[in-house]
């Protein structure tokens, strides 16, 4: 981060901290100082994600221009790994706890030679180390700003487990590069997963792969552009080569490190860090000219009544329509608290209709392909498929869930006259998609079907064939070789083994969407009650941080009023007083002038001179 923005900014917080702690003013010390971590907190999270074996791991490899990632044609990346700066190089593993994913993890170093032996699929079959995560540290320029990289599992598609829970977290991210190499242009699912990764995360960028193994990158380039402009995503594509990046670096080739499309892609990722800083910037500076305007009337008021009494009568008037209108946001029939109020219900019932439509939608496609298959033979790949489905349902109803959330945020805001970075913002809107994997099928239909029965009604058919023909033949006194009669037996038995395996397919069929029914209906129980849950919890969060604003302006308003109403029972004006207030008047508009220039610094700042260097 920009050390002296952020000093400055710095600087000018703890001036506004000092002037609300001389007029004891507690609340508005604690909202400041709530603030400080924005200054404090210099990291900035850049998601990588993707299908399977899209070039991920090389892409970061080639960003810092070192083998961090383990890559190879047979190597797939198990866990995520993040990769920040660290002035010694180190790899530390964090474990989840034997108390459970919601306990505190612990953590361990490891050889940073042995991390393909902990983050691979192969090194790390399923997971059996039960790993968070695997974060390294190494001493790198593009690092050095705060910058944290973290390559991400991409097995089983975009849909599956390991990338939904990695995508719930991304509300807390600052970016996302989307990662799709240069073999074909992006599908449906892949547009559809950027569209819900964008409800979640705003700043994304698409990355072309592998652009040296494929002559018509161009072509797929202009193609994926077109796809996401109809999609309605103006999201940005830049073409790379991880290889031709490895061997720029190697040889120190600047026209090479130029043809191998890194440049720009580290660009736009110094862009987001900037972006970042821009963003903690204006947020301060925010905090900053609203505590010094909360603090300003008490001292005017007295001040104006010091210099000219006559004005104190005309200033309690305004001042006592100052504090009905802070009354009036406190009141529950107040007009914040009725678009908060009935905002949530409408959010509340829209999601969960949404929740259900969806997983009917996903019923609707797992019955149709039950019936156009056999459930006992390809069951596990079905079962695998539903999974994915529906964590990737729960997603984009959650990435609605918070774009409805943020948009409260600001239609409440409005009431207060407050900025949109000023919002109470909804936070940790993040879909359970672990509780999916947790959720059990019976699947006990899906066994191998028993010869045994097949056989035993095969020989039923046969024989009751068999005996009716003969019978027949005996009652007709028509002599017929027994041959035809066994032929004839054994054809009504394969009709009978036909039948049997039809009625057997049948059953399997009954029982595996039954199973699919209970399977969809726990989703919606779990995934619901977790949606109303969060819903709840964040109502309180913004309606409890609304509350504290209402009760700062009250009391702003309130310690004017009552400057201004002293002021008019004490008509003898105090020099020393008037000097005091005069003094801490220009105090506070230099503070306010500082914090200007902070939102200034946040808007217009220098660009980086050279990026992308091997």
């Amino acid at each position: 981060m920009s050390g002296t923005g952020f000093q400055f900014a710095a600087e000018t917080l703890d001036l506004a901290v000092k002037g609300a702690t001389a007029y004891e003013r507690e609340d508005l010390v604690e909202r400041l100082s709530g603030a400080r971590h924005l200054l404090s907190d210099t990291s900035v999270t850049v998601y990588v994600v993707g299908e399977f074996k899209q070039g991920k791991s090389s892409l970061i490899n080639g960003l810092i221009t070192a083998p961090v990632c383990p890559v190879d044609d047979d190597i797939a990346t198990a866990v995520p790994t993040k990769v920040g700066y660290s002035q010694q190089v180190r790899a530390v593993a964090s474990y989840e706890s034997a108390a459970g994913v919601n306990a505190s993890p612990w953590t361990e170093d490891v050889p940073v030679g042995e991390i393909a032996a902990y983050v691979t699929e192969n090194g790390n079959p399923g997971n059996q180390r039960r790993l968070r995560s695997m974060t390294v540290g190494l001493d790198r320029p593009l690092l050095a700003s705060g910058l944290t990289l973290v390559d991400t599992p991409g097995v089983g598609g975009l849909g599956s487990l390991h990338n939904a829970v990695t995508v719930g977290s991304l509300p807390q991210a600052h970016a996302v590069v989307f990662v799709s190499d240069a073999s074909q242009e992006l599908t449906a699912a892949e547009v559809r997963f950027l569209r819900t990764v964008r409800e979640l995360c705003p700043t994304i960028v698409v990355v072309l792969t592998k652009i040296d193994l494929y002559p018509e990158w161009k072509r797929i380039r202009d193609i994926d552009a077109g796809h996401l402009a109809r999609a309605g995503l103006d999201i940005e594509v830049l073409a790379v080569s991880s290889e031709l990046r490895g061997l720029a670096a190697n040889a120190g080739d600047q026209e090479l490190n130029v043809e191998s499309g890194f440049p720009p892609l580290v660009q736009r990722l110094q862009d987001v860090v900037r972006d970042a800083e821009r963003v903690a910037l204006r947020s301060v500076g925010n905090h900053v000219i609203s505590v010094v305007g909360q603090l300003e009337p008490a001292l005017r008021s007295r001040a104006a009544s010091l210099t000219t009494p006559e004005r104190s009568a005309a200033l309690v008037a305004d001042l006592t329509r100052t504090q009905q209108r802070a009354d009036n946001l406190r009141e529950r029939s107040s007009r914040w608290q009725q678009i908060l109020f009935d905002g949530f219900a409408d959010i509340s019932s829209d999601i969960d209709f949404d929740l259900r439509a969806r997983s009917r939608e996903v019923l609707h496609d797992a019955e149709k392909s039950i019936d156009e298959g056999d459930p006992a033979k390809d069951w596990p790949a079905f079962e695998q498929w539903m999974r994915q489905r529906l964590a990737g349902e729960a997603l984009e109803n959650y990435g609605q869930f918070a774009r409805r959330a943020r948009q409260l945020a600001e239609q409440v805001a409005e009431q207060f006259d407050l900025a949109a970075a000023q919002a109470v913002a909804p936070a940790g809107i993040a879909a359970p998609v672990e509780v999916i994997e947790e959720i059990d099928i019976d699947s006990s239909f899906s066994a191998a079907p028993k010869k045994l029965a097949g056989g035993m009604a095969a020989f039923q058919k046969a024989y009751g064939g068999f005996m009716m023909f003969t019978l027949l033949t005996h009652m007709a006194a028509i002599a017929l070789p027994g041959p035809v009669g066994v032929g004839l037996g054994l054809l009504m038995g394969k009709s009978g083994l036909g039948e049997e395996r039809k009625r057997q397919l049948e059953k399997r069929r009954s029982a595996a969407k039954t199973a699919v029914r209970r399977f969809v209906d726990e989703f919606n129980l779990q995934v619901g009650k977790d949606s109303r849950d969060a819903l709840r919890r964040i109502q309180r969060e913004m309606r409890d941080g609304y509350t504290r604003r209402v009760e700062e302006l009250q009391r702003s308003t309130k310690e004017a009023l009552t400057a201004a109403q002293k002021a008019v029972t004490n008509d003898e004006a105090e020099a020393d007083e008037l000097a005091r207030l005069k003094s801490d008047l220009e105090s506070f508009a230099m503070v306010r002038e500082r914090a200007r220039e902070v939102l200034t610094h946040a808007t217009d700042r220098p660009a980086v001179a050279a990026a992308g260097r091997p």
